[in-house]
């Protein structure tokens, strides 16, 4: 195939691109994360120990910890395939924990629609793992020196 400017240039504005990924990742996950701060008792600890997970009183913060500072790292492209492993590992829990139960009592059809924003967070995270945070990054500045 007779390569064109577009074609050159596609890959390129892509990348640049991903700059939308990493905001909209990096926005919900920070949100995520000052939630478990700000309301232990509904969305950090006090949830998890409702769970049954054990060690909820220090899994909560954790987990909002890894959210905030994770979060904060994709969004402005600072170390974000690092950044990105354990949101990611997040959301397999949160799938796991969450939606699987609820499959188990509502079936497929509401399990599935329960899960479509962890399931696009998780993906968008495994993007970001194997493609790295693009152009415009404090990792591509870092890179450089």
């Amino acid at each position: 195939m007779k390569a064109t400017v577009f074609n050159k240039t596609l890959p390129d504005r892509t990348f640049r691109g991903m700059i939308f990924l990493r905001i909209a990742v990096g926005l919900v996950f920070i949100l995520a994360g000052l939630r478990k701060f700000l309301e232990p008792a509904e969305m950090g600890a006090g949830r998890f120990a409702e769970m049954g997970l054990p060690a909820a009183g220090f899994l909560g913060p954790f987990v909002g910890l890894c959210e905030l500072l994770g979060g904060i790292g994709v969004l402005l492209g600072l170390y974000t395939r690092l950044a990105a492993i354990p949101l990611a590992v997040t959301m397999v829990f949160a799938i796991y924990l969450t939606k699987l139960p609820q499959f188990a009592e509502n079936g497929l059809v509401s399990a599935l629609h329960s899960m479509r924003l962890d399931a696009v967070l998780l993906f968008a995270c495994i993007y970001l793992i194997y493609a790295g945070s693009g152009t415009w990054a404090l990792d591509r500045k870092f890179r450089k020196k």
